[in-house]
C-alpha cells in the first residue's frame, strides 16, 4: 500500500483502534478483560512497531534515527505491558518514562532539524523556553503551597521535567507549523501522540488508578503509540535538512539529558528553588545543543558557499580562457583584415591579414591612426562613423585607402562597437576589399550605358535620362536624326569606313553639346539628342554647323554627310517615351520624304495610322469580354539536358481572325489604362493554369509572367494576389514575375517596398531584358532579385558582334557572383546556344526550341519532351 492510500485510511485506523479497545474494556467479562486487553494492546503496539520499523528502512540519516527512537520507545512499552501483565521485576515503573523520554528526544531532533528554515529565529525558542520555565515553576510553587509540602517530598523531579519539555516541545511544534507548511501534519501527529503518551504516563505516576480508569489510560497510551508510529506517512520532507548531521551527536546529547533528568533530584533536591535550578539547567542544555547545531549549520553553509564559489570561479576562469583562445584564433587567423582601434581611430591591434594587406608590420601599425591611411575625401565621413558608433550600433562604410606601396584600394569597413560594461570602449573594423568589384561595376555600367562604337550613350542610357525627365515633369525636346546616304557610304567604302565615320560623328556630337544636352546612338546611323530647353532651332543649327556640315577626312578621302531631323517636345507631343520616340520617328521620316538635310517638328497629322490606333483603343474595351485575348506559353529549356525547366506566359490578341502584335496594343493599353484589366486577367489565368498543372500530371517548375509598371504600383495588387493564393493554393516559389529595368530605375523606394511585399508572398522575381535599361549593380544588390533574363537583342548579336559577346559574358559572370539565375531569350541558332553554355548560361528560351504556343499545344509538347 502506498503512503498516499495509507494516509486516507489513517483516521479510520485510529478511530477503529480506540473504539475497539473501548468496547473490550466495557463489554469483556471481568475475568477475561485483563488478558484480552493485554493481547489487544500488545497486538496494536506490535503493529505500530512494524510501521515505525518500516519507516526506519524507508528513510536515511536523521530521519532514520527519529523512527529508530520511536521503535525503541515502542519496545519499551511492550516491555512495560509484559512486565505489568506477568508482574515481572524489569524496571516496570521506569519503562513508560524511558519511552516518553525517547519520544521527547525524538521531538527535540525534529525541532533542531528545523533550524534550516530561513525565517526561524533562535530568540523565538528562547522565549518558548522562558515561558515553559515560568509555567512549570508557577505550577510547582502552586502545588507546593496547596499540599503543605507533601508534593515536594513525594516528587522526584523527573515528572516535572517531562512536563517542562512537553510544554516547550508543544510551543515549538505549533510555531513550526505556523511558519513552515512542509511537514505540518507530520508534526501535528507527533505532537498529539507524544503529548498524549506523556500526559497519561505522568497521570499514571502521580495518581493511582484502578479498574476501568487504569485500562483507559493504557488504551490512550496505546493509541498515542500508534499515532506516533504511523506519523511517518505524513512526512513530506524528501531530503534531509541537515545532510551533514551526525547521529552520534544526538546519542551523546540524549544520554547527557537523560542522565541529568534522572539525577537532578538527587544532585539538587526537590524543593522549589532547586527544582527551578534543575529546570533552568535542563533548558540551557537543550538551548546549548540547538546553538551548537545552528553554528554547525552556519559553518556548513559557509563551507558549501566557499566550495561552490571556488568551483564557479575555477569554471568561469576556464571558460574565459577558452573564450579568449577562441577570440584570439578568430582574430589572428581570420582571412579578412581586422583592426581594433579606439574611438579616435588609434590602432590598438591588427591581425596578420591586416598588416599584410597594408604592407606594414604589426608594430608599425599599432599606435598609428586608421584615418592616416584613408583618402582625405573619405576621412570626414569615417570620422562621423566613429562618432556615431558610440550609440552601440554597427555601421558599414566604403572608403578609399592608400596601402604601403602607394596603391589605392577601396575597402568596405564593417565597424562593430566593442562594448564593455555597457560602454563603447573601442571598435572592431572588418575589412572587405571591394576594389575589383567597383572596377567591374564601372565596366559593366559603362558597357551597358555606352555605345561601344561611338562612345555615346546607348539607347538604354538615353531611355534612363528621358524617363527621369518625364518622372520629374521637366519639359524637354527630343531630336531624332538619321544620316542621309549612309548606306551608300557603306556600299562605296565598306563597313570599316562606315564605322569610322560613326566614330567621328560621335566625337563631334560630344563636343557640340551643352551641359543640359545629351546625345546617344540608337543603332545603325540613328542618333538622338535630348535638350532640357525649347530652343530647337538653335540646337539644330549648332549640330549642322559643328557635326554635319564640315566634311570628314578619312583614309585620304573627304566625305560629306548630312542628316534628317525629327523633333518632338515633351509634353506636347507625347507623355511616354514610346510615344515620343514614335512621333519623333514619324517626323524624321517625314523630313526624309521632303528631301535630305531637312528638319520637321512633329504634328499630330503626321500619324497616318491614327484611325487604326483609334480602332485598337476601341477594340481593347471589349477584347476580354469577346474572348479575343488568349494566353500563350513559350517553354524555357535546360540546354544541357533539353528538359523543360519553365515557361513564359504571353498575351495574344486575335481580332477578326488576325493576330495583333503585342508591340502595337500593349503601349495603347498602358496609355489608356486597359493594362490594369489585361494584367489582372493574365495573372488570374496564370494562377488557374499553375493550379491545374499541380493537380494534373504536368510538373512545371516555374511559370513566368510579365508585370507592368502600372500593375506593380496598383495599391490592391498584394490583396488581389493573396485572394488568388487562397482560391488557387499553388506553391508560390513556382510563380515568377518579370519586371522591366525601367521599373527598377524609378521610384526606387516604392519599388523596393512592393518587391519586398511580393517576396513576402514567396513569389520569385526576375529582370526582363537585362542590359537594355538601367543596368546598374546598385539596384541588383538592393533588390532581392532571383533571375536575370538576357535580352533577345543581345542574343541575336552574339555571332556577329564581339562587343555583345563581352557584355553578355560579363552579365553572366556578375549574375553568378550575385547568386542569381539566368535565362537567355531569343536563342535561335546552335552557335548562340553553344556560346551561352560556354559562358555558364544553360537556361534558354527561343525559337530554337519552341515558339509561343496555345495551352493545348504546350501540353502536347510537354508530354513529348517528358517521354
Amino acid at each position: 500500500m502506498s503512503n498516499h492510500s495509507l494516509r486516507q485510511t489513517v483516521p479510520t485506523l485510529l478511530v477503529g483502534t480506540f473504539f475497539l479497545g473501548l468496547l473490550l474494556i466495557l463489554f469483556t467479562p471481568y475475568d477475561l478483560r485483563e488478558t484480552s486487553l493485554f493481547v489487544y494492546f500488545t497486538a496494536v503496539t506490535l503493529i505500530a512497531t512494524a510501521f515505525s520499523i518500516t519507516a526506519v528502512f524507508q528513510n536515511q540519516g536523521m530521519r532514520r534515527y527519529i523512527h529508530l527512537l520511536i521503535s525503541a520507545g515502542n519496545v519499551c512499552f511492550i516491555t512495560y505491558l509484559i512486565g505489568h501483565q506477568f508482574a515481572l521485576s524489569i524496571g516496570n515503573d521506569r519503562m513508560p518514562f524511558i519511552q516518553n523520554f525517547l519520544y521527547l528526544i525524538m521531538s527535540l531532533i525534529v525541532i533542531t532539524q528545523s533550524i534550516e528554515i530561513r525565517t526561524l529565529k533562535l530568540r523565538t525558542f528562547d522565549i518558548f523556553a522562558l515561558f515553559s520555565f515560568l509555567i512549570v515553576s508557577a505550577l510547582h510553587l502552586f502545588l507546593h503551597l496547596n499540599t503543605g509540602g507533601s508534593y515536594t517530598s513525594n516528587s522526584n523531579g523527573f515528572e516535572e521535567q517531562m512536563v517542562l519539555i512537553s510544554l516547550y516541545m508543544m510551543l515549538c511544534f505549533l510555531y513550526l507549523n505556523r511558519i513552515s507548511p512542509v511537514g505540518q501534519r507530520f508534526r501535528v501527529f507527533l505532537l498529539i501522540g507524544i503529548l498524549g503518551f506523556t500526559i497519561t504516563s505522568i497521570l499514571n505516576q502521580l495518581f493511582v488508578f484502578g479498574g476501568i480508569g487504569h485500562e483507559l489510560l493504557h488504551l490512550l497510551q496505546v493509541c498515542s503509540v500508534f499515532i506516533i508510529s504511523i506519523s511517518y506517512v505524513f512526512d513530506e520532507q524528501t531530503e534531509e535538512a541537515l545532510v551533514y548531521d551526525s547521529v552520534v551527536d544526538y546519542v551523546v546529547y540524549s544520554t547527557v539529558v537523560m542522565l541529568f533528568m534522572l539525577a537532578s533530584d538527587r544532585l539538587l533536591g526537590t524543593d522549589v528553588l532547586n527544582s527551578m535550578i534543575a529546570n533552568a539547567v535542563l533548558l540551557l542544555l537543550i538551548r546549548q545543543f540547538v546553538v551548537a547545531k545552528q553554528n554547525a549549520l552556519i559553518s556548513y553553509r559557509l563551507h558549501t558557499v566557499n566550495t561552490n564559489l571556488e568551483v564557479a570561479v575555477t569554471s568561469k576562469a576556464h571558460e574565459l580562457e577558452i573564450r579568449e583562445q577562441q577570440y584570439r584564433s578568430l582574430f589572428a587567423y581570420h582571412a579578412e583584415p581586422i583592426f581594433l582601434f579606439d574611438l579616435h581611430g588609434e590602432v590598438l591591434s591588427v591581425n596578420e591579414a591586416g598588416s599584410s594587406v597594408l604592407g606594414h608590420d604589426t608594430e608599425t601599425l599599432i599606435g598609428s591612426n586608421i584615418l592616416d591611411i584613408i583618402e582625405p575625401e573619405d576621412r570626414f565621413a569615417y570620422t562621423t562613423v566613429l562618432h556615431d558608433l558610440t550609440s552601440g550600433r554597427p555601421q558599414t562604410l566604403d572608403v578609399a585607402v592608400i596601402t604601403g606601396d602607394g596603391s589605392k584600394r577601396v575597402w568596405q569597413l564593417m565597424n562593430i562597437p566593442m562594448i564593455i560594461d555597457g560602454e563603447v570602449e573601442g571598435i572592431y573594423a572588418i575589412v572587405k576589399d571591394i576594389t575589383q568589384m567597383i572596377v567591374q561595376q564601372e565596366q559593366i555600367y559603362h558597357q551597358a550605358n555606352h555605345d561601344s562604337l561611338t562612345g555615346l550613350h546607348n539607347r538604354y542610357a538615353l531611355q534612363e535620362q528621358i524617363e527621369r525627365l518625364i518622372g520629374e515633369g521637366k519639359p524637354f525636346s527630343l531630336m531624332f536624326s538619321d544620316l542621309d546616304g549612309f548606306k551608300e557610304i557603306n556600299d562605296q567604302f565598306g563597313h570599316r569606313m562606315g564605322d569610322e565615320l560613326l566614330q567621328h560623328i560621335g566625337k563631334r556630337l560630344r563636343d557640340a553639346l551643352l551641359p543640359n544636352e545629351y546625345a546617344g546612338r540608337l543603332g545603325g546611323d540613328e542618333f538622338i539628342v535630348v535638350a532640357e530647353h525649347g530652343d530647337d532651332e538653335t540646337l539644330v543649327e549648332r549640330l549642322r554647323r559643328i557635326v554635319y556640315r564640315p566634311p570628314y577626312f578619312m583614309d585620304g578621302t573627304l566625305v560629306e554627310i548630312h542628316a534628317s531631323f525629327g523633333i518632338v517636345r515633351y509634353p506636347e507631343h507625347g507623355s511616354t517615351l514610346k510615344h515620343l520616340l514614335s512621333n519623333a520617328d514619324l517626323a524624321m521620316y517625314k523630313a526624309k520624304d521632303k528631301g535630305r538635310n531637312e528638319t520637321i517638328l512633329f504634328a499630330p497629322e503626321l500619324r497616318a495610322d491614327k484611325e487604326e490606333r483609334k480602332l485598337l483603343m476601341e477594340g481593347l474595351d471589349s477584347a476580354l469580354e469577346k474572348g479575343e485575348i488568349s494566353l500563350y506559353l513559350q517553354p524555357q529549356i535546360d540546354a544541357s539536358t533539353k528538359a523543360i525547366i519553365g515557361a513564359e506566359a504571353l498575351m495574344r490578341w486575335k481580332r477578326d481572325g488576325i493576330f495583333i502584335p503585342p508591340s502595337q496594343f500593349i503601349p495603347i493599353a498602358e496609355e489608356t489604362g486597359h493594362i490594369h484589366d489585361l494584367g489582372r486577367w493574365m495573372i488570374h489565368e496564370t494562377f488557374q493554369l499553375m493550379y491545374a498543372f499541380e493537380q494534373g500530371d504536368i510538373h512545371l517548375p516555374k511559370l513566368s509572367v510579365n508585370l507592368s509598371v502600372r500593375q506593380l504600383f496598383d495599391e490592391h495588387l498584394i490583396e488581389y494576389l493573396t485572394s488568388l493564393f487562397k482560391r488557387f493554393p499553388i506553391e508560390p516559389s513556382r510563380l515568377n514575375f518579370e519586371l522591366t529595368e525601367t521599373v527598377a530605375a524609378h521610384h526606387s523606394d516604392r519599388v523596393l517596398t512592393r518587391i519586398n511585399e511580393l517576396k513576402a508572398l514567396g513569389i520569385k522575381l526576375s529582370i526582363d531584358d537585362f542590359g537594355t535599361g538601367y543596368s546598374s549593380l546598385a539596384y541588383l544588390v538592393r533588390y532581392p532579385i532571383d533571375e536575370l533574363k538576357i535580352p533577345r537583342e543581345f542574343t541575336m548579336q552574339l555571332e556577329e558582334n564581339r562587343e555583345y559577346q563581352t557584355v553578355t559574358a560579363t552579365i553572366v559572370a556578375m549574375a553568378r557572383q550575385l547568386g542569381m539565375e539566368l535565362v537567355a531569350e531569343g536563342v535561335e541558332t546552335a552557335y548562340q546556344e553553344n556560346f551561352l553554355r560556354k559562358i555558364g548560361c544553360d537556361s534558354m528560351q527561343g525559337y530554337r526550341y519552341a515558339k509561343p504556343m496555345p495551352l493545348d499545344e504546350f501540353v502536347i509538347y510537354y508530354m513529348k519532351q517528358s517521354m
